[in-house]
C-alpha cells in the first residue's frame, strides 16, 4: 500500500486502535513521509471538506504520539493550524502556525517554514493585523522567491492583495492578485486560479467594474464546480449575492447569500457562516426589513467580536447603527456608529472609517441637524476622494446635496443632485439614482416648478418600481415598497393641485396596499406546493417547529398560571423561527411574479354602476381627505378632519363599546343611556367623514377604503342623529380600489354549500348551538362543533365550500399580526397558515372576537385574518372589530344566513340582518362588530 493510501485510511479511521494498528505497518523510516501525506491530503480538502481538515489534523497527533519525531511535530502544528482555522479559532491558528514555523526553522527547513505563513498571512487579515500581515508576506516572497517556487509564491501575492482589499486599498489588491493569477496559470494549478480569479471578481465588483467581475465570477465558479471545491463555491456565490446587491437587483442577491450561508452551515464553518448572515442582514437592510435586519447585526456583532473579526465587525456595528437610526433607536445607533468607527481606526481602514461617517450624515439628516449632516458627509469625501469607492462617494455627494436643499442652497443642491443621478445610472447604482431623483423633485416642489417636480417624481417612481419588480416573495415586496411611499404622495399633491383629480387617485391606488392586490392577482402555487428548490433540511427544520409550535400552543390552552409565561415565551422563540426559515425558504424561491396590473378606472366606474359609491381617505401630513368614485365622476374633498381628532374619537368609542362586553342583562335601565353616549361618538364620526361627502354619494351603496385609523370606524354604523348608514345603504368595505375592482370582478356563483366550524370556550359559550342552529339553514352543510373542530377538520374541506363558517375564539397578535389565529380544538390555525390554502369561498365568516383587526402597515397593507383569506382566495368576508357578544352573534348570523339563501348578495343579507336589531332598539355594540 502506497503512503498516500495509508494516510487516507488511517485520516478514515474511526478509533485509536484501528490508527495505531494500521501505524505499525509502516517502518520508522517512512512516519515523516506519511506526515507529509496527511498534509497535503489536508490542503486538497480544507476547502471543500473542513471536516477531513479537521480529521487529518488529528491524524498527525496520533502519528506524533506513536513516534515522538520533531519533524513530524512540526506538521502537527501546522495542519492543527488550518483545522483552527476551520473552526473559526482564530488566534488559536496563528499560534499554532508559528510553532510549526519555528519548528521548521529548528530543523534547517527555511522552504517550509514559509510554507505554514501562507495560511498565517490570510489569519493575520482576517484578524485585522495588516502591518504585521505585510511583513510577513514581503518576508516569505522573499523565500519564495528564492527557491523559484511558482506555486507558492503566487499563493502570498493573493494573499498580499486581499490584505489591500481589506483596506479597501482596491487599485493595489488588483495589482497583486494579477501577478498571483500569473503565477498560479504558469503552476498549472487549478484550485488556486478558481480561488484568485474569484478574488479579482471580488475587486472588481469593488471597482464597480461589473463587466470584468461577473466575466471573472464565470470562470472561477466552473473551475470551482469542476474540481469540487464547496467551500470556493459557497464563497462565490456569497460574493455574487454582493455583488447583485451592488446593483440593485435583491432577489438575486437574497438568492445567492442564502445558498452560500447554507452550505457553510452544512460544512460546519462558524466564522463563515456568520459572514454570510452578515451579508443577509445587509440585504434585509436594503429591503426594509428593519426588525430582521437589527436582529441579525445584534447576533453577530457579538460573534465577530469573539471570532476577533475585526474588520467584519466594524461593517456590523457600521450597519447595526445605520438600521438603528432608520427604527428611530438614536442611542443605540450612536452607540454602534461610534464601536464601529473606533473598530475602522484600529485596521487603518480609512474608506471604512468614512462609510460610517455617511451613516452618522444620514443620522444627522433625519434628525433635520442639517449643517452638522452636511459636515460629517464633508469630511467623509475627504477620504473617500483617496479611495476607489464610487458608491460611497455618490451617498457622500447626496447627502451634501440633500442637506444644502434643506438650508436653502438650492442651486448648489440642484447642481450636485444631477451629477449624482447621472453617475448613478453610469455606475449602475439604482438606489442612489432613485433617492436624487427624489431630492430633485422635492426641489422643484420648493421653487414651484411643478412640471420638473412630476417628471423627477415619475423618474423615482419607474425607479423603485424597477427594483422591486423581480422580488417574488410578498414580505420582501411589502417590506421594500414601506419606505418609498414619498414620491407616490407627493406625485398626487402636484396632480391634485393641478386639479388632475383621477391621475391623483391612480398614482395613490399603484401604492395602496400594494403588495396584497399584487398577491390576488399572483398565479403562483401557495408557498408549500411550490415546486422550488428547498433544501430538505430547511423543509424538516419547518416542519419541526410547526409541530412544536402547535404543542405549546396547545398547552397555553390548558396551562396553569405558572406556567404561562414560559410556555408564552417558547411559542414566540418558535414563531420567530418559523419566520426566520420562510424567509430563508423565501429566498431561493426561483418563481417569477407575475406583471402586475394596475387599477383600469374606467372599469372600476362600470362596476361601480349607477348604485354604488367608492370612498377612498387619504392621509395628507396627519389630515384626512376623501377621493368620491362615481360611475360618472370622480372628486376630491379635502381636509376633512385632522387624525388625532379621529383617533380620540374611536378611543372615546371603543370605552363605551367595552361597557357591554359582558351583556346588556346586567345594565338594566342604564342600557339607553349607554346608546346615546355611543351615538353621541358615533355622530361625531358621522359630521367629519361621511357629512361633507353627502352631496357627491348622495343615496348611493359604499365601497369604503381606509387608511390608518379609519379602519377602525364602523362606517356602517355611524349616525346623522336620525338614523344609522347601514338603513340607508349597504356598506362594503375594502384595502384598496385595485382589491375591490379584483374581488369585484370574480364571477358570483350560487352558494350551494357551507362548510361550518365551532369551537366554544368561556368566552363564547353558546356556539355549539350556533352551528347547530345554521346547519339548519342550509340545504348541504358540512358541520364540525367541539371537539370535532380540528385543524384537519378546516384544512381538509376548506376549498371545497361555498361557504366558511367558523365560531371560535380569534386572537389578533399586534405585535406579530402573522400569527394573529382562531382557536380550535387541538390548536390555533394562523393568518401564515391560511395563506398556505386555496380557497374558492363566496363568503367567509369569522364569527368570533376582533376578527377585523389587522396591523396596519405602510403604504395601508392589512396584516391580520383578513389578509390571510383573501390571499387564499376568499372572494368576501364578514368579520368583527371588536369582542363580539355570543348570544347577539348567533341571532344575527342565522338572519344573515337566511337572507343568503332567498339569493341576497352578502352585503345586502347582512344590512337586513343588522336593520332587524336596529328595528329593536338594540345597542350598536351589539349587532355592528
Amino acid at each position: 500500500m502506497n503512503l498516500h493510501k495509508l494516510a487516507e485510511k488511517l485520516i478514515e479511521a474511526k478509533t485509536k486502535s484501528e490508527r495505531e494498528n494500521l501505524l505499525k505497518t509502516i517502518p520508522e523510516t517512512d512516519l515523516v513521509k506519511l506526515a507529509v501525506a496527511v498534509k497535503e491530503i489536508c490542503y486538497s480538502f480544507w476547502t471543500s471538506e473542513p471536516i477531513k481538515a479537521q480529521a487529518s489534523a488529528k491524524t498527525l497527533e496520533n502519528i506524533y504520539k506513536f513516534s515522538p519525531q520533531k519533524e513530524i511535530k512540526a506538521y502537527s502544528e501546522w495542519i492543527n493550524g488550518i483545522a483552527e482555522i476551520t473552526r473559526g479559532n482564530l488566534v488559536l491558528a496563528t499560534e499554532r502556525l508559528n510553532g510549526s514555523a519555528a519548528a521548521f526553522l529548528h530543523l534547517g527547513n527555511e522552504l517550509e517554514a514559509a510554507q505554514t505563513q501562507v495560511s498565517k498571512l490570510y489569519v493575520l487579515a482576517l484578524l485585522g493585523h495588516y502591518d504585521e500581515a505585510v511583513e510577513c508576506g514581503k518576508n516569505t516572497l522573499k523565500i519564495f522567491k528564492k527557491y523559484k517556487d511558482d506555486l507558492s509564491t503566487g499563493r502570498i501575492l493573493h494573499n498580499l492583495g486581499n490584505l489591500f482589499f481589506r483596506r479597501e486599498i482596491y487599485r493595489q489588491a488588483e495589482k497583486y492578485q494579477l501577478l498571483a493569477h500569473k503565477h498560479f496559470l504558469k503552476a498549472n494549478d487549478v484550485k488556486q486560479v478558481a480561488m484568485i480569479e474569484h478574488s479579482l471578481a471580488v475587486t472588481y465588483s469593488a471597482l464597480n467594474n461589473f463587466c470584468e467581475a461577473e466575466r471573472f465570477y464565470s470562470k472561477a465558479l466552473l473551475k470551482a464546480q469542476k474540481v469540487g471545491m464547496i467551500v470556493t463555491q459557497a464563497e462565490i456565490e456569497s460574493s455574487l449575492g454582493y455583488l447583485a446587491l451592488f446593483r440593485g437587483r435583491l432577489k438575486e442577491a437574497l438568492k445567492f447569500l442564502e445558498l452560500s450561508r447554507q452550505k457553510y452551515e452544512t460544512l460546519k464553518m462558524p466564522h463563515q457562516t456568520t459572514i454570510a448572515e452578515l451579508e443577509i442582514a445587509d440585504v434585509y437592510l436594503e429591503l426594509n426589513l428593519t426588525t430582521e435586519a437589527i436582529s441579525i447585526y445584534k447576533k453577530v456583532a457579538d460573534e465577530l467580536h469573539e471570532l476577533k473579526m475585526q474588520g467584519e465587525e466594524a461593517r456590523a456595528r457600521a450597519n447595526f447603527g445605520r438600521v438603528a437610526a432608520v427604527s428611530n433607536e438614536m442611542q443605540t445607533a450612536r452607540k454602534q456608529l461610534k464601536k464601529a468607527s473606533q473598530l475602522y481606526v484600529l485596521e487603518k481602514n480609512k474608506v471604512g472609517a468614512a462609510a460610517v461617517k455617511l451613516n452618522e450624515s444620514t443620522l444627522e439628516l433625519n434628525l433635520q441637524n442639517y449643517e452638522k449632516a452636511l459636515k460629517l458627509a464633508e469630511e467623509a469625501e475627504v477620504f473617500l476622494r483617496q479611495s476607489e469607492n464610487l458608491r460611497h462617494m455618490l451617498t457622500a455627494r447626496w447627502l451634501q446635496a440633500e442637506a444644502l436643499r434643506n438650508l436653502g442652497e438650492n442651486e448648489k443642491a440642484q447642481k450636485l443632485l444631477f451629477q449624482v443621478f447621472i453617475e448613478s445610472i453610469k455606475q449602475e447604482q439604482p438606489n442612489t439614482a432613485q433617492s436624487a431623483q427624489i431630492s430633485l423633485g422635492n426641489l422643484a416642489v420648493q421653487l414651484n416648478n411643478y412640471r420638473q417636480a412630476e417628471k423627477h417624481f415619475r423618474r423615482a417612481i419607474q425607479l423603485i418600481e424597477t427594483l422591486r419588480a423581480p422580488l417574488a416573495a410578498e414580505e420582501f415586496r411589502m417590506a421594500f415598497l414601506a419606505n418609498k411611499l414619498a414620491p407616490f404622495e407627493n406625485l398626487a399633491k402636484i396632480y391634485l393641485a393641478e386639479n388632475k383629480i383621477e391621475k391623483a387617485f391612480l398614482i395613490i391606488e399603484r401604492a395602496r396596499a400594494r403588495s396584497l392586490a399584487e398577491s390576488l392577482g399572483d398565479t403562483n402555487l401557495p408557498m408549500n406546493e411550490r415546486q422550488n428548490k428547498v433544501s430538505v433540511k430547511l423543509k424538516k427544520k419547518l416542519e419541526t417547529l410547526r409541530e412544536e409550535l402547535n404543542w405549546f400552543y396547545s398547552r397555553l390552552n390548558r396551562a396553569d398560571e405558572s406556567e404561562i409565561e414560559n410556555l408564552q415565551r417558547e411559542a414566540k422563540e418558535r414563531e420567530k423561527q418559523i419566520a426566520d426559515v420562510l424567509r430563508q425558504i423565501a429566498s431561493t424561491d426561483e418563481s417569477e411574479f407575475g406583471k402586475t396590473d394596475f387599477l383600469d378606472f374606467k372599469r372600476l366606474q362600470n362596476q361601480i354602476g349607477e348604485q354604488k359609491a367608492l370612498i377612498e381617505f387619504v392621509n395628507f401630513d396627519g389630515n384626512l381627505s376623501a377621493f368620491v368614485v362615481t360611475d360618472k365622476k370622480i372628486h376630491f374633498i379635502a381636509d376633512l378632519a385632522k387624525e388625532s381628532e379621529i383617533l380620540t374619537l374611536l378611543e372615546n368609542l371603543q370605552f363605551q363599546f367595552g361597557s357591554l362586553r359582558y351583556g346588556a342583562k346586567n345594565l338594566g335601565r342604564f342600557t339607553g343611556e349607554l346608546k346615546e353616549r355611543a351615538d353621541f361618538y358615533l355622530r361625531n364620526l358621522y359630521e367629519k367623514l361621511i357629512k361633507p361627502l353627502k352631496s357627491f354619494v348622495e343615496k348611493r351603496d359604499l365601497a369604503i377604503v381606509p387608511v390608518g385609523a379609519l379602519h377602525y370606524v364602523p362606517f356602517h354604523a355611524l349616525f346623522d342623529g336620525t338614523r344609522y348608514q347601514i338603513e340607508m345603504r349597504q356598506v362594503t368595505y375594502a384595502p384598496s380600489a385595485t382589491v375591490w375592482q379584483f374581488l369585484a370582478s370574480k364571477p358570483k356563483r350560487k352558494i350551494r354549500n357551507a362548510l361550518l366550524i365551532g369551537y366554544a370556550d368561556e368566552r363564547i359559550p353558546l356556539v355549539t348551538r350556533e352551528i347547530k342552529n345554521l346547519k339548519k339553514i342550509f340545504t348541504k352543510a358540512k358541520s364540525y362543533a367541539g371537539g370535532n373542530a380540528t385543524v384537519s377538520a378546516f384544512t381538509k374541506n376548506a376549498a371545497k365550500f361555498d361557504v366558511l363558517h367558523l365560531a371560535c375564539h380569534g386572537q389578533f397578535r399586534p405585535e406579530n399580526p402573522l400569527f394573529s389565529s382562531l382557536h380550535l380544538a387541538d390548536g390555533w390555525i394562523t393568518v401564515r397558515d391560511i395563506c398556505s390554502q386555496k380557497l374558492n369561498a363566496e363568503i367567509v365568516t369569522l364569527s368570533a372576537c376582533e376578527t377585523g383587526l389587522n396591523k396596519i402597515f405602510a403604504g395601508d397593507e392589512i396584516l391580520g385574518l383578513t389578509r390571510g383569506f383573501l390571499a387564499a382566495g376568499a372572494k368576501s368576508l364578514c368579520l368583527s372589530l371588536w369582542t363580539v357578544n355570543d348570544e347577539a352573534t348567533t341571532v344575527l348570523m342565522q338572519d344573515f344566513y337566511a337572507q343568503l339563501q332567498l339569493g341576497k348578495i352578502a352585503s345586502e343579507a347582512l344590512k337586513i340582518a343588522q336593520c332587524n336589531f336596529i328595528e329593536r332598539g338594540v345597542h350598536p355594540y351589539f349587532w355592528s362588530p
